[in-house]
């Protein structure tokens, strides 16, 4: 169980091992200064956060945030060719919805959509 430390416990502790210290510092302050003389751990007092595990349906709409795909509009007849930096962008601009960009190359009308 993780351990409440107080300022006065932390003085306590610094009194304890003959160490000097301000009577107007923070609680910061010692801290810093009990992880300095090895004293305190830092994960002791701050333990790591444990990650939550993501649900395997979420994941795809994670790696679009973190890793956009750039979609490419290619007209047919003239090749003329528009790009988006991300799924949700050209999303955005065309109207058509998440799902019609899973199928990386598809014909869209006149327009070539290419998913990269």
């Amino acid at each position: 169980m993780k351990q409440k430390h107080t300022i006065k416990s932390l003085k306590q502790l610094l009194s304890d091992n003959n160490i000097k210290f301000n009577e107007t510092s923070s609680k910061p302050e010692l801290l810093f200064q009990l992880f300095d003389t090895g004293i305190l751990i830092r994960e002791d007092v701050f333990p790591p956060r444990e990650l939550k595990p993501i649900d395997l349906k979420y994941e795809y709409l994670r790696s679009i945030r973190t890793n956009p795909k750039q979609v490419t509009y290619t007209d047919v007849e003239t090749g003329e060719t528009i790009t988006y930096d991300s799924i949700y962008k050209a999303r955005k601009a065309t109207g058509h919805s998440g799902k019609f960009f899973l199928i990386r190359n598809r014909q869209d009308g006149k327009y070539m959509v290419t998913v990269e």
